[in-house]
């Protein structure tokens, strides 16, 4: 009998997708059948994560071994794997973007977003979008909402600035409901 889901592959992209096929697969089994393999997964997350934690402890002895480290945590699926089991600290633009998701729920109640422009520490500039753009209370939501956030999330981050007209929806206007149509 062969495997129906190939347990090695070259390429990034096949891994991907030998995960959703399993997780589909899952997906269709019973309650017991589901818990048991989460268990299992735990299980063997648990048993890497100590492998790559004692294997980054004896890496740091060593200066130039540190410093391929850092090199080799600069690739996107070794990043994953050592942020999946928080052996390196989230990258200031992650710590960003979680802050800005705690606050967009409340802006969308009112029709609007919040998107990050631009990071230089300790300066991060953003633009407030949707009605928020032209809202008078944005300011209030700036610094009450937005600002506080991302100086809890990120305390290195001194300066939250507003910059205005970059987006997408920088072309929504409102007009009063008091203007003359063709003036």
């Amino acid at each position: 009998m062969t495997d129906p889901i190939p347990t090695r592959r070259e390429a990034l992209e096949g891994l991907a997708g030998d995960l959703e096929r399993l997780e589909t697969l899952f997906a269709g089994w019973d309650e017991g059948q589901r818990r048991a393999v989460d268990a299992y997964r735990r299980a063997v997350d648990a048993f890497n994560g100590e492998a790559l934690r004692r294997l980054i402890h004896s890496l740091r002895a060593e200066p130039a071994a540190l410093a391929a480290l850092k090199q080799a945590a600069t690739d996107e699926v070794v990043y994953a794997v050592l942020r999946h089991h928080e052996l390196i600290k989230p990258s200031l633009s992650e710590r960003i973007d979680a802050a800005l998701a705690t606050v967009r729920p409340m802006l969308a109640t009112h029709g609007g977003d919040v998107r990050l422009v631009n990071v230089s520490p300790p300066r991060v500039e953003i633009e407030m979008i949707g009605t928020c753009g032209s809202c008078a209370s944005s300011a209030v939501t700036l610094d009450a909402g937005v600002k506080t956030a991302i100086q809890s999330a990120c305390p290195e981050i001194t300066e939250v600035v507003e910059v205005r007209g970059r987006g997408a929806d920088s072309n929504v206007r409102h007009v009063s409901p008091f203007a003359v149509e063709g003036r």
